[in-house]
């Protein structure tokens, strides 16, 4: 047995540097796009059609890999994600079409995504931790936001000093050697150990677990109006940050920005969620999270308007970045600390995986609405007015989500 509860602190190291990995699949997609369009001269919205075929093969198979998650070993489950991101950082190298491109974002990079990504981290620690969840889950997505400021220059170098095929090959070894070694700390379960949850003498949600069950009908879970709402809620900030990051190179250079500017546009708004994600971890053990969550929809739709003057510079587009990357920061932990909170950590995966196929078939299509937008109108304003209406919209539903349980407690499904 451990001599203290540190182990549980390593899990939620393990979780930040995989999701650091993970970030650079949305995150850098905007330094490798240029690359690949130079190469196989897509249309701007083709090209961000990766983004598209990403989210939705994730949002299709979520729900199967978050049942999954609940009953396999974590440890293999995130050491296979990390040997699929890179073969398919390797296989993106070998491409001869721009199609290939895409079957490699639906075959392997996809299922990476969620076995080293939020799904499987939010299972793992919520095993960890109960009255510190949120403290936990915080600092271990700040992660995302801490591979967003990592990455970004590091592709950008690797592509700038080596021809682009090479410079992938080079990042698959870097990617398959930092996730196989984080993959290595991670315990399953603190039971593993001889631990409770936050290294407590009991477990302290065991009288609130037994008379919970162990997984839950979709049609139930469906019909809850709570699942719905959360989803909505997340959905509206992700999909306009993925919209918005994954075009931003693009969006800077067409304003005359230079490249290894425009980059470290994407590390700014990444270091700006990574301090909201860290300012959501001290936060949300003790604050209400309908607080949190309207904070971060004013902030978000502000840094949306702040977008629509990009022309002017680059001041104006780092400060809209910094904005939505800030304020929409708080509310990508919200979903992982909300899915225990009001179902049960006994089917995190479960109800995570039908949450990623809500909120992921939202994703489907923000990366190339935002380059159609441009390919008709020539800027991105349209699209940053059309978010910002979405979030002051949002605010309706935060007095009214559920934040505790349901009444007495969820059926199970015979068939789960």
């Amino acid at each position: 047995m451990e001599r203290s509860f540190a182990v549980g602190w390593r899990q939620v190291g393990a979780c930040m540097v995989l999701l650091a990995v993970t970030a650079m699949i949305t995150s850098s997609y905007s330094v490798l796009a240029v690359p690949l369009g130079k190469e196989f001269r897509p249309s701007r919205m083709v090209l961000m059609f990766t983004m598209t075929v990403l989210s939705g093969v994730s949002a299709v198979i979520s729900p199967s890999v978050g049942k999954l998650l609940d009953r396999v070993s974590l440890q293999a489950a995130m050491a296979v994600g990390g040997v699929l991101l890179a073969l398919g950082f390797i296989a993106i190298s070998f491409a001869q079409t721009f199609n290939q491109v895409l079957i490699v974002y639906g075959v392997l990079v996809a299922p990476a995504n969620l076995l080293i990504g939020p799904l499987a981290c939010t299972v793992l620690l919520t095993r960890w931790f109960a009255k510190r969840r949120g403290a936990a889950l915080g600092v271990a997505i700040a992660g995302i936001a801490a591979g967003g400021v990592i990455f970004p220059p590091i592709i950008q170098y690797l592509l700038a000093e080596y021809e682009w095929r090479m410079g992938l090959r080079l990042l698959s070894l870097i990617v398959l050697a930092i996730t196989l070694a984080a993959a290595a700390f991670v315990v399953n379960n603190p039971a593993e150990r001889g631990f409770h949850p936050d290294g407590a003498t009991v477990d302290p949600e065991a009288a609130v677990e037994v008379n919970k069950v162990r997984t839950i009908a979709a049609s139930t879970l469906l019909r809850d109006p709570s699942f719905w709402m959360v989803a909505v809620l997340v959905a509206t900030v992700t999909a306009g940050l993925k919209g918005m990051v994954t075009n931003l190179v693009s969006l800077a250079t067409d304003v005359g920005i230079a490249a290894g500017s425009a980059a470290f546009l994407v590390s700014m708004y990444a270091s700006s969620g990574f301090v909201a994600k860290l300012g959501f971890a001290a936060m949300a053990d003790r604050m209400n999270p309908r607080h949190l969550m309207a904070t971060s929809l004013v902030g978000y739709a502000v840094g949306c308007v702040a977008m629509i003057w990009a022309d002017a510079g680059f001041a104006a587009i780092a400060l809209g970045v910094m904005l939505m990357g800030f304020f929409g920061g708080m509310m990508m932990p919200m979903e992982s600390f909300l899915i225990p909170r009001i179902w049960g950590r006994e089917v995190v995966g479960r109800v995570g995986g039908m949450l990623n196929l809500v909120i992921l078939s939202f994703l489907l299509i923000s990366p190339p609405l935002f380059g159609r937008i441009y390919d008709i109108t020539g800027s991105y304003d349209v699209i940053f007015g059309l978010f910002a209406a979405l979030a002051i919209m949002m605010l309706l539903l935060v007095p009214v989500v559920r934040l505790g349980a349901a009444k007495p407690s969820i059926e199970a499904d015979p068939i789960a």
